[in-house]
């Protein structure tokens, strides 16, 4: 199974579709390393990445979010901590249990649900926020 960036997921923001492309790859790289039997292996590069990416990923849209009077940036912003909040635990489960197949399956369930439901859904309407005020300040 491959996991590749559509750009119909594309916000408009260079940065934070260049980010978000960042996430598809590292994701579907734990993907193809599952297939291969070595999941185990890719799993703690996965949530070491992931334990930078969110600091900066979520400071810059939250950023944009702000700048451009995003009227559900609170929701976001909520969503954004409950994401790190669950990466914090899978890290627990890691440092408790190894890497265990509950530990793989949780993180590929977590970041499969947060590409489709995050990004396809409510970053989505970041980016069509930004237009819509874009055009009435045209």
């Amino acid at each position: 199974m491959r996991l590749e960036w559509d750009n119909n997921l594309a916000i408009g923001v260079n940065e934070i579709d260049e980010q978000h492309k960042e996430l598809f790859r590292r994701f579907d790289k734990l993907l193809e390393a599952c297939n291969n039997g070595l999941g185990k292996e890719e799993i703690g590069h996965l949530l070491s990445f992931l334990d930078e990416y969110v600091q900066t990923h979520f400071r810059d849209e939250e950023r944009l979010q702000v700048a451009h009077a995003f009227p559900d940036y609170p929701t976001h912003r909520v969503a954004h901590r409950g994401f790190i909040e669950r990466l914090q635990q899978l890290k627990q489960d890691l440092k408790e249990e190894g890497t265990s197949l509950s530990v793989i399956l949780t993180t590929n369930t977590m970041l499969m649900d947060w590409l489709v439901n995050h990004i396809a859904v409510m970053d989505k309407k970041i980016g069509a926020h930004i237009v819509a005020r874009g055009k009435r300040h045209a």
